[in-house]
Protein backbone atom coordinates (compact mmCIF):
# COMPACT_ATOMS: atom_id res chain seq x y z
CA UNK A 1 0.00 0.00 0.00
CA UNK A 2 2.53 2.22 1.13
CA UNK A 3 4.49 1.79 -2.18
CA UNK A 4 1.43 2.48 -3.82
CA UNK A 5 1.41 5.89 -2.72
CA UNK A 6 4.91 6.54 -3.36
CA UNK A 7 4.53 5.55 -7.10
CA UNK A 8 0.97 7.84 -7.64
CA UNK A 9 3.16 10.86 -6.06
CA UNK A 10 5.61 10.28 -8.41
CA UNK A 11 3.02 10.21 -11.32
CA UNK A 12 1.25 13.61 -10.25
CA UNK A 13 4.69 14.93 -9.89
CA UNK A 14 5.41 14.25 -13.13
CA UNK A 15 2.78 15.36 -14.37
CA UNK A 16 2.53 18.61 -12.74
CA UNK A 17 5.83 18.83 -14.66
CA UNK A 18 4.73 18.69 -18.08
CA UNK A 19 2.04 21.15 -17.83
CA UNK A 20 2.88 24.03 -20.02
CA UNK A 21 6.43 22.18 -20.96
CA UNK A 22 7.04 24.06 -24.06
CA UNK A 23 6.55 27.73 -21.74
CA UNK A 24 10.18 28.86 -21.60
CA UNK A 25 9.78 32.06 -19.98
CA UNK A 26 12.58 33.15 -17.45
CA UNK A 27 15.18 30.65 -18.70
CA UNK A 28 17.65 32.72 -19.31
CA UNK A 29 17.96 32.61 -15.44
CA UNK A 30 20.70 30.93 -14.45
CA UNK A 31 19.30 29.95 -11.15
CA UNK A 32 16.88 27.31 -9.70
CA UNK A 33 15.32 26.31 -7.13
CA UNK A 34 14.20 22.46 -5.79
CA UNK A 35 12.29 21.29 -3.33
CA UNK A 36 11.67 17.67 -2.76
CA UNK A 37 10.84 14.99 -0.04
CA UNK A 38 12.33 11.79 0.78
CA UNK A 39 11.99 8.54 3.01
CA UNK A 40 14.84 6.12 4.59
CA UNK A 41 15.79 3.13 3.21
CA UNK A 42 17.50 -0.09 5.05
CA UNK A 43 18.99 -0.97 2.10
CA UNK A 44 22.16 -0.38 0.15
CA UNK A 45 22.58 2.14 -2.97
CA UNK A 46 22.90 -1.01 -5.58
CA UNK A 47 19.62 -2.29 -4.08
CA UNK A 48 17.72 0.86 -4.50
CA UNK A 49 18.34 0.99 -7.94
CA UNK A 50 16.98 -2.05 -9.01
CA UNK A 51 13.64 -1.26 -6.97
CA UNK A 52 14.18 -3.75 -3.74
CA UNK A 53 13.97 -1.44 -0.95
CA UNK A 54 12.93 -1.57 2.40
CA UNK A 55 11.46 1.87 3.93
CA UNK A 56 11.80 3.04 7.12
CA UNK A 57 9.37 5.62 8.99
CA UNK A 58 11.92 8.46 8.75
CA UNK A 59 11.35 10.86 6.22
CA UNK A 60 13.04 14.23 5.28
CA UNK A 61 12.62 17.23 3.21
CA UNK A 62 14.77 19.59 1.15
CA UNK A 63 15.04 22.98 -0.27
CA UNK A 64 18.28 23.23 -2.98
CA UNK A 65 19.26 26.10 -4.80
CA UNK A 66 21.58 25.28 -8.18
CA UNK A 67 23.41 26.69 -11.06
CA UNK A 68 24.51 25.71 -14.32
CA UNK A 69 28.44 26.29 -13.88
CA UNK A 70 29.64 24.67 -17.34
CA UNK A 71 27.55 23.20 -20.53
CA UNK A 72 29.08 21.15 -23.31
CA UNK A 73 27.38 20.31 -26.48
CA UNK A 74 24.55 22.69 -26.12
CA UNK A 75 22.57 22.05 -23.33
CA UNK A 76 23.34 17.92 -23.76
CA UNK A 77 26.25 17.97 -20.61
CA UNK A 78 26.65 20.00 -17.95
CA UNK A 79 28.03 20.42 -14.70
CA UNK A 80 26.06 22.39 -11.84
CA UNK A 81 26.35 23.56 -8.30
CA UNK A 82 24.16 22.91 -5.91
CA UNK A 83 23.98 23.81 -1.98
CA UNK A 84 20.72 22.90 0.20
CA UNK A 85 19.25 22.18 3.79
CA UNK A 86 17.39 18.75 4.69
CA UNK A 87 15.70 18.63 7.81
CA UNK A 88 14.60 14.96 8.80
CA UNK A 89 11.71 13.45 11.37
CA UNK A 90 9.85 10.69 12.03
CA UNK A 91 12.55 8.22 13.87
CA UNK A 92 15.40 10.69 13.64
CA UNK A 93 15.22 14.34 14.08
CA UNK A 94 18.50 16.42 12.62
CA UNK A 95 18.94 19.24 10.15
CA UNK A 96 21.63 18.68 7.48
CA UNK A 97 23.64 20.88 4.76
CA UNK A 98 24.73 19.52 1.93
CA UNK A 99 27.32 20.91 -1.44
CA UNK A 100 27.68 19.32 -4.21
CA UNK A 101 29.04 19.24 -7.95
CA UNK A 102 26.90 17.47 -10.40
CA UNK A 103 27.47 16.11 -13.77
CA UNK A 104 24.45 15.76 -15.58
CA UNK A 105 23.28 14.45 -19.40
CA UNK A 106 20.28 15.71 -20.84
CA UNK A 107 18.43 13.36 -23.99
CA UNK A 108 15.76 15.41 -25.86
CA UNK A 109 12.13 12.77 -25.31
CA UNK A 110 9.89 14.74 -27.48
CA UNK A 111 12.45 16.90 -29.02
CA UNK A 112 10.99 20.86 -28.16
CA UNK A 113 9.02 20.06 -25.40
CA UNK A 114 10.57 17.33 -22.80
CA UNK A 115 14.01 16.23 -22.05
CA UNK A 116 15.38 13.59 -19.85
CA UNK A 117 18.42 14.49 -17.98
CA UNK A 118 20.21 11.98 -15.72
CA UNK A 119 23.14 13.60 -12.97
CA UNK A 120 25.15 12.41 -9.93
CA UNK A 121 27.27 14.11 -7.81
CA UNK A 122 29.55 14.74 -5.24
CA UNK A 123 30.19 17.11 -2.09
CA UNK A 124 30.05 17.37 1.43
CA UNK A 125 27.47 16.41 3.63
CA UNK A 126 27.45 17.92 7.59
CA UNK A 127 24.93 16.52 9.90
CA UNK A 128 23.30 18.90 12.70
CA UNK A 129 23.56 15.96 14.77
CA UNK A 130 25.11 11.80 14.57
CA UNK A 131 21.66 10.48 12.85
CA UNK A 132 20.28 7.95 14.65
CA UNK A 133 19.41 5.09 11.89
CA UNK A 134 23.25 5.93 10.77
CA UNK A 135 24.43 5.19 14.85
CA UNK A 136 21.85 1.68 14.57
CA UNK A 137 23.06 0.71 11.62
CA UNK A 138 27.09 0.79 11.61
CA UNK A 139 29.32 0.38 14.15
CA UNK A 140 30.59 4.36 13.67
CA UNK A 141 28.99 6.95 11.84
CA UNK A 142 29.98 10.52 11.64
CA UNK A 143 28.40 14.27 10.99
CA UNK A 144 30.47 14.68 8.64
CA UNK A 145 30.51 12.27 5.18
CA UNK A 146 30.04 12.58 1.54
CA UNK A 147 27.14 13.51 -0.06
CA UNK A 148 26.46 11.46 -3.20
CA UNK A 149 23.10 12.27 -5.09
CA UNK A 150 21.77 10.49 -8.59
CA UNK A 151 19.14 11.67 -10.34
CA UNK A 152 16.80 11.06 -13.17
CA UNK A 153 14.41 14.32 -13.88
CA UNK A 154 12.35 15.14 -16.82
CA UNK A 155 11.09 18.60 -18.20
CA UNK A 156 11.48 21.35 -20.22
CA UNK A 157 13.90 21.61 -22.51
CA UNK A 158 15.26 25.45 -21.45
CA UNK A 159 15.20 24.10 -17.87
CA UNK A 160 12.93 26.48 -16.63
CA UNK A 161 10.60 23.34 -14.77
CA UNK A 162 11.41 19.66 -14.06
CA UNK A 163 10.39 16.80 -12.17
CA UNK A 164 12.93 14.72 -10.71
CA UNK A 165 13.53 11.51 -8.43
CA UNK A 166 16.88 11.22 -6.79
CA UNK A 167 18.71 8.62 -3.96
CA UNK A 168 19.96 11.19 -1.17
CA UNK A 169 23.22 9.14 -0.18
CA UNK A 170 25.67 9.75 2.36
CA UNK A 171 28.69 8.27 2.67
CA UNK A 172 32.27 7.95 4.05
CA UNK A 173 33.19 6.01 0.92
CA UNK A 174 34.77 2.89 2.59
CA UNK A 175 36.30 4.99 4.97
CA UNK A 176 38.49 7.09 2.64
CA UNK A 177 37.22 10.16 3.19
CA UNK A 178 35.60 9.56 6.58
CA UNK A 179 35.43 6.73 9.12
CA UNK A 180 31.64 6.00 9.03
CA UNK A 181 28.47 4.33 7.69
CA UNK A 182 26.16 6.06 5.75
CA UNK A 183 22.33 6.14 4.17
CA UNK A 184 20.10 6.07 1.81
CA UNK A 185 16.97 7.93 1.21
CA UNK A 186 15.03 7.75 -1.70
CA UNK A 187 12.90 10.94 -2.68
CA UNK A 188 11.01 13.29 -5.42
CA UNK A 189 10.37 16.70 -6.26
CA UNK A 190 10.52 19.12 -8.49
CA UNK A 191 12.46 22.39 -9.48
CA UNK A 192 11.98 25.75 -11.30
CA UNK A 193 13.61 28.96 -11.77
CA UNK A 194 13.10 31.08 -9.27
Amino acid sequence: MRERKICTFYLWLFAFSLAGAGNCLGASDPWRTAVYGMQFTETRFVEVVRFHTRFRDSWAGAVARSRLLRDWGNGRMGLEGEVQAAWHGGEQHHFEINAALFLRGRLAVLPGQLHLSMAHGLGPSIASSTPRIERERHDRTSRRLVFMPSEISLGTPCRSREAFIRIHHRSGVFDLVSRGGGSNLVGAGFRWIW
